[in-house]
């Protein structure tokens, strides 16, 4: 009640009153907890901020890293099927063209033996025919040098003989080839 006579003196305002010492207050205030605001928390929250920052910059770079490192292993992959696959095919060739040459080498053989073969025996029937031939010329020879001496009731020369045997083998040779 003392305060009331003070009170009752002071003229009544409807109005918003701004009193300069609580705007001076409310500033004071608003800095101390900035100050502290920005020591306690939001130094501690801009440094976790900045390390899960860089953490997902190095893990963003890492990827990308890895990206790149698949994408040349990829590449080397790919470059070594391609080679594997050249390298199939010139097996493949140089199987097929040894096969081949094979094949006709075993051929050119078989055909040299048949044709040697075929020499052999022709050079084989050849002698066989000129042995049959001496054979019949030599029996030839004897039957007519007998039939000769029987006819001629003699012996007849050697030189003879032979002259004889030439001239019925010549005849004989003429007829069977007419």
């Amino acid at each position: 009640m003392l305060l009331t006579p003070l009170v009752a003196e002071e003229p009544v305002v409807t109005g918003l009153v701004v009193h300069p010492f609580w705007v001076l207050v409310s500033i004071v205030n608003f800095l101390v907890i900035l100050f502290l605001l920005g020591r306690y928390l939001w130094g501690p929250i801009n440094r976790v901020l900045a390390d899960r920052a860089e953490k997902i910059r190095e893990g963003l770079a890492m990827a990308e890293s890895a990206r790149a490192e698949r994408e040349k292993i990829r590449q080397e992959a790919d470059r070594l099927l391609t080679d594997a696959r050249r390298q199939a095919a010139e097996i493949a060739e140089r199987s097929t063209s040894a096969a081949e040459a094979a094949a006709a080498d075993i051929r050119a053989q078989a055909k040299t033996e048949a044709e040697r073969i075929r020499e052999r025996a022709r050079v084989d029937a050849q002698q066989l025919h000129d042995q049959a031939l001496v054979e019949l010329r030599s029996e030839v020879a004897s039957m007519v040098v007998l039939a000769a001496s029987r006819v001629l009731q003699r012996e007849i020369r050697p030189e003879e003989h032979r002259a004889l045997i030439e001239r019925s083998l010549e005849q004989v040779g003429a007829e069977l080839e007419s």
